[in-house]
Order: C-alpha cells, then sequence, then structure tokens
C-alpha cells in the first residue's frame, strides 16, 4: 500500500478491485475538463438562466466525429437532471436531450421526443398534433433547453 503514495484514494480503490471490475471501469466514459469544453458548459448555463424573450438564443455545436458533442451534452444533463414535481404529475426537466432520427423526418423527431416522455401517442398521428402535444408537454415540465443530438441527420435535405 506505500507504493500508492503518490496517488489519490479514488485511484486507489479502482486498482483494488478485482479484475473484471477494473477493465469495466478503464473500458466506461470519463469526463475530460478541457478548456473548449468548459467554455462550452458555461455558454449552456447562460442559456439554460436565459430569460424568455420571443426570440430565443440557440447554440450549435459543430465538430469531427468522436471529438466529445454527445459527452458534453450528457455531462450538461447530467448537470440539470429531470426531478419530481411535488405540484403535479410527472416531472420538471429543464434540460432534455434527444437524439434526432436518421432521417430528416419531422414526425418521426416528435416520435422520438414523445417517446422520450413516455407520452401516450399514435404514430399516425398528423405532424401538427403531435408537434402541439410535444410543445404542451415541454411547457408542463419546465424544459427550458432542448438538446438534440445528432442534428446533422435532420439538416441532411436542406
Amino acid at each position: 500500500m506505500s507504493s500508492y503514495k503518490h496517488l489519490n484514494e479514488q485511484a486507489i480503490e479502482q486498482l483494488l478491485l478485482n479484475d473484471k471490475d477494473r477493465i469495466e471501469k478503464i473500458r466506461s466514459d470519463r469526463w475530460i475538463g478541457y478548456p473548449k469544453a468548459k467554455t462550452v458548459l458555461t455558454k449552456l448555463d447562460d442559456l439554460l438562466s436565459y430569460p424568455r424573450t420571443e426570440r430565443m438564443p440557440n447554440m450549435l455545436i459543430v465538430g469531427d466525429t468522436n471529438n466529445g458533442k454527445t459527452m458534453l451534452t450528457k455531462r450538461f444533463l447530467k448537470q440539470y437532471p429531470a426531478e419530481d414535481n411535488p405540484d403535479g404529475d410527472g416531472i420538471i426537466a429543464p434540460v432534455l436531450l434527444v437524439q434526432a432520427p436518421p432521417v430528416p423526418d419531422e414526425g418521426r423527431f416528435y416520435n422520438a421526443i414523445l417517446e422520450l416522455l413516455f407520452a401516450p401517442y399514435r404514430p399516425s398521428e398528423r405532424v401538427d398534433k403531435k408537434q402541439f402535444q410535444v410543445i404542451k408537454l415541454l411547457r408542463y415540465i419546465g424544459t427550458k433547453i432542448l438538446v438534440i443530438d445528432e442534428i446533422h441527420h435532420i439538416l441532411a435535405e436542406i
């Protein structure tokens, strides 16, 4: 144990795990707070606290594949998790992360949000009805930021 003096407690705990658990730990995602990521998280925090206006600001994060965009958005979501709504049914979710459908299809996009919220819906329903239902639900659960991962799928046909 004395040969581990240079390590912090968490590292020592992980060294003492059995092989299976140590391998799982090694293969799992981990957060590295590099300066640009911290800047993006700060900007997202600013957007979350922005007062409601007619034209709300937004943010587009662009980068090469496997550059950590999804990890960054999941980190932000983890900072603002959904909580029980003490004043009603359901939850309060200030941040919602949805995966864009693999093809640019508005109806499938609304389906993805409704699925995420465990809301009853008919996939064959008209798009305008699904849009109305999604907007109503997002207001009800207090969503301030909707994060759309893999948005390039939606932009594919523009």
